[in-house]
Parts: C-alpha cells; structure tokens; sequence
C-alpha cells in the first residue's frame, strides 16, 4: 500500500460515522487525543509568563542551594584555591588543584565552582568548563551559567561551544530565570545564549524582556526649568550707624513671576538591543516572514505570538504528528508477509 493510499484510508476513516449515526445520548463520545508535541498555548493577558520547563522535571534551584550551604561547597572550593592556585602555585600542585576539581560530581556545586574559581587563569576555569561538559544533563545547566554570569567574554564563548542542542531542562531553567533577571547585562547575555542554541521555548520571555523601566533611586530633584520674569524690591532697611552719622541699609528682594517647572520622580526605559535582535532573528527564521516591524512594542508582540504564531506552530506540530503516524502505518502495512495479517 502506498502512502496516498494509506492517506484516503485514513480520511475514510475520519469521515466515517458522520451523516446517518445516532445523535442522541447513547452515542459513542469522541476519543480524546493527546496533543501534538510541540503544542504551544497561548500567552496569557495577566500574570507571570509560564515558566519554560514544567516543574519537577529538574532538580529545583532551591535545593540546590539549600545543599550548596550544607555541603559547605563554597568553603571547600577555596581551600582548594588557596592550597592549589594562585600566581606562585608550582605546576604540578595546579595539576593537582585540576585534577581534584573532578572530584565535585554533585550539581549543586556546579555553581560555587563557577564563581569561587572565576578570577583564576585560563587553565584553571578552562577546567572548570570541560568538567562540567562531562557531567551530562545538570552539567549542562552548569555551562548555561558561566555562558549567562561569567564577565569575561571569552570564557561565556568556550561554555557555550561546549553545549549541546537541543537544550536540556537544566538549560531551560538557567535560561528562564536569567531572562527574567532585572540585571540588563543577564538578560542580554541569556538573550544571546536563546539566540544561539535557538531556544523557541524562550520567545514568550524575550517579549517581555526588550524593555524594562527602572525607578531612578536619587533623592531631590532630578532637574527643574524656570520660566519666570524677575523684579526687584527693597524687602527691609537696616540701620547703620556711625560716629555722630545714622543711615538706612536697603535689603533688597526678588518677586519671580512665570512657572517652574520640577522633575523630582523619574522612570528610565531601559531598551535591551540583543534582546530584541535575537527575537527578531529567531522568530523571522522560524515562522518565515519578517518580524523586525513589531518593533519594540509589547502588545503588538503579544498579540502576533497569540493570533498567528501559536496557531501555525501548533498546525504545523499537528501536520508532523499525522506524517509520523502515516510513516508508521506504511511500515507496518509494508512488512506484513503475503496473506498474512487480517483483511
């Protein structure tokens, strides 16, 4: 059986029990089917944008600190610094120090790692990177970090040559907290990371993340402009007196008329430009039309992502599901042994 073939049996199939059957109540209901993977739901009008990764999936951050703390990992990894490390460690004890950084396999100091060993030399963070490489699933999420937090640049280059694609969940989950950071330099950063590892599951946070406003902290007025005309007046006299002489003092005074005009209160936009160029770049890819006119507007990001995007992912995830379906089908049809198998 070919694969048309094997289509209009399906379609026979779907359309039968249409006209004709019974509609009543003691008709047979419907069979519920699971959705297609890759199922998008729409972004919601209020609240928090969901989360990337469903929980349980992955061990909980706050665990993992939780653990941090108690295993003192922190303590133990600049004991090893001191004792290791350094600019006047001989060599062999740094290939001592590097060796035994292997020897942190638990995910929760994955993290105190990255930032305890962070002001070391290349070799020593270098080391850092490809031991987190070898540790599967949560090393990864390890890597997401230094690719996210680290301040050299050079070292988020080599984290991220180390990652895998697709991401995995503990990736997800770096991601989706470090897009939702207020630090504009995190959120950049993940925006890039997103970009790169073509992360689709991070579009609904990097809408929300091309701009931010910030309260500006100063006390006092922040500026002020005047528009006023001044006259001078003799406010008061003061006496003055000298030897066998009085006088009078004029203080004068000033009468200002206009208006003043005073900022004491602000909010600064904050717009964040890999942000929104990694949107741009990833939703124009994917969905095959350009994106770079939504601009940075939010609502019109919003709307686009609910009335077209969603639809044509969840259509085009629909379409993929029926094909492997079919695909299955036409092995299993074709690997039937002649006369075999029922009618």
């Amino acid at each position: 059986m070919n694969a048309r073939s094997l289509l209009l049996l399906v379609m026979i199939l779907l359309g039968a029990g249409g006209a004709g059957q019974d509609e009543g109540p003691d008709a047979a209901a419907p069979l519920a089917c699971k959705p297609p993977a890759g199922t998008l739901a729409p972004i919601p009008a209020t609240g928090r944008v969901p989360p990337m990764v469903e929980t349980g999936e992955t061990l909980p951050e706050d665990l993992l600190r939780h653990r941090a703390r108690v295993r003192k990992y922190a303590q133990q990894i600049r004991a090893l610094r001191r004792e290791c490390f350094g600019s006047h460690a001989e060599k062999a004890r740094r290939a001592e120090g590097i060796r035994r950084l292997k020897e942190f396999t638990d995910p929760a100091a994955f993290r105190p790692l990255i930032r305890e060993l962070a002001g070391e030399n290349d070799d020593v963070r270098l080391a850092v990177l490809d031991h987190l490489a070898s540790r599967g699933e949560e090393g990864q999420g390890g890597l997401a970090f230094a690719a996210i937090y680290q301040g050299d640049a050079a070292i988020r280059n080599e984290a991220t040559t180390r990652m895998v694609t697709p991401p995995t969940a503990a990736v997800l989950v770096v991601l989706d907290e470090a897009l939702r950071s207020p630090v504009h330099e995190v959120a950049n950063n993940a925006g890039s990371l997103a970009g790169t590892l073509n992360v689709l599951e991070a579009i609904p946070l990097l809408i929300f993340g091309q701009v931010t406003t910030d309260r500006v902290a100063r006390q006092g007025d922040l500026a002020w402009i005047a528009v006023q005309t001044q006259t001078a007046y003799v406010q008061r006299l003061e006496a003055v007196t000298g030897s066998g002489a009085g006088a009078y003092q004029p203080v004068m005074g000033i009468v200002n008329e206009g208006s003043v005009l005073r900022i004491v209160d602000a909010v600064a936009y904050f717009y964040r430009t890999e942000v929104h160029r990694v949107l741009v770049g990833m939703t124009t890819a994917d969905w095959g039309h350009c994106t770079e006119d939504l601009g940075y507007d939010m609502y019109a990001w919003w709307k686009w992502y609910n009335e077209v995007y969603v639809p044509f992912k969840n259509e085009k995830a629909a379409i993929e599901a029926l094909a492997g379906e079919l695909a299955e089908a036409g092995d299993s049809v074709s690997q039937t042994p002649p006369g075999g198998g029922p009618p």
